[in-house]
């Protein structure tokens, strides 16, 4: 039985990714201010995940901040620790992933089958991890001053 296979392909949503840009963003804003006065923060959930958030640029009208996760114990083989940088537009109110796990410029959509093995959606999905683990450290996270 043969059957034909119809390539859909994906269709990028702005509105989508703004509105998530929004929410990035004021959820990101409080903690970008106080690393801004204070230094470099970390944010401890549970017993075995920490997270360091620095400034990398600070202008007018931006803000680049760095989140990267730190090991609390031996790292196992072949995990690689999340780092997200984000850059906060202020004119805007809009929060976007800049840099993901070392991948830079990240494109709104990506042709399937691609050389990196990008996902279709793949600046959508980073965004919203961002978003994930903003709600995360809003729930249970306990920042703490370096």
């Amino acid at each position: 039985m043969t059957t034909d296979v119809k390539l859909r392909r994906y269709k990028f949503d702005l509105a989508a990714l703004q509105r998530l840009a929004a929410l990035n963003y004021a959820a990101l804003k409080p903690l970008a201010e106080s690393v801004r006065q204070h230094g470099a923060q970390v944010i401890k959930i549970g017993q075995h995940l920490r997270f360091a958030l620095t400034v990398l640029e600070s202008a007018p009208y931006t803000t680049e901040v760095r989140i990267e996760q730190q090991a609390l114990v031996t790292q196992l083989p072949g995990l690689k620790e999340t780092q997200l940088d984000v850059r906060l537009y202020h004119d805007a109110q809009l929060a976007e992933v800049v840099r993901s796990q070392g991948v830079t410029r990240l494109q709104p959509a990506y042709d399937v089958p691609n050389p990196r093995m990008h996902h279709a959606n793949e600046k959508h999905q980073v965004n919203h991890f961002l978003q994930e683990w903003l709600q995360l450290i809003k729930s249970r996270g306990l920042l703490q001053e370096n």
